[in-house]
């Protein structure tokens, strides 16, 4: 089973590699940003507090949560719904770093991510998957930029915005890697056993390229 873990901050273009990844190793991709984006949803739509803790408790255990393979891809599906482009808004993307602060939240979700995995392999995007998600991995990438490259990567995938908005994009990248390197539970880290990779340096498909040729250089068995 094959588990290919890409970790880093919001704007590395981490989905992007991860799906190239995926498609060329045949194995589901999994963001599980995503996982987290849906929860802080819920929330929303339920009027909640994404930053109090007992609610998002609450919420998570009374909630169904299923992880569908859909073209490849895991697809969320939330109480019967797939909300789909519905998390990729700015409120929900504010209300993302808190839900996912929550430790009991981290781990009913990480149980979740381990089964999807556990299926068939996969290449799982996020930020805590090679330490804390499947630290055993032997495949571990950790993707990142400087913080303009990464503003300048959400601009495009939000159709572009004038540079108030731009500041406060700007901003809330900064908060967000903020809260997500401060966190008690699984903060945004990497260590010795991962191969980093600057993405400034090169466009998604020459980052997954590399990533591609390092994976298959590991599996390969060598000849005595």
């Amino acid at each position: 089973m094959t588990v290919v873990a890409i970790d880093g901050p919001a704007g590395v273009g981490k989905s992007t590699v991860a799906r190239t990844v995926a498609a060329k190793l045949g194995v589901p991709y999994l963001d599980t940003g995503a996982m987290y984006r849906a929860v802080a949803w819920k929330a929303l739509e339920a009027g909640l507090d994404p930053a109090e803790e007992p609610a998002m408790e609450e919420l998570i255990g009374r909630i169904s949560f299923e992880l569908r393979t859909r073209a490849a891809e895991a697809e969320v599906v939330i109480d019967g719904f797939a909300p789909g482009p519905l998390l990729r808004t700015l409120r929900v993307d504010a209300a993302t770093s808190r839900v996912a602060v929550h430790p009991r939240v981290r781990s009913w979700l990480v149980a979740r991510q381990r089964e999807f995995a556990a299926r068939a392999g996969a290449v799982v995007e996020g930020r805590d998957i090679g330490t804390v998600v499947f630290p055993q991995a032997k495949h571990k990438f950790f993707l990142d930029a400087p913080l303009e490259v990464r503003v300048e990567r959400r601009l495009r995938q939000l159709g572009g915005r004038n540079a108030g908005g731009r500041e406060r994009l700007k901003r809330e990248i900064q908060a967000r890697d903020e809260r997500d390197r401060r966190r008690r539970a699984s903060p945004l880290r990497h260590d010795g056993s991962y191969e980093t990779i600057d993405t400034s340096a090169g466009a998604a498909d020459q980052i997954a390229a590399r990533i591609l040729r390092s994976v298959r250089a590991a599996e390969t068995v060598k000849d005595p």
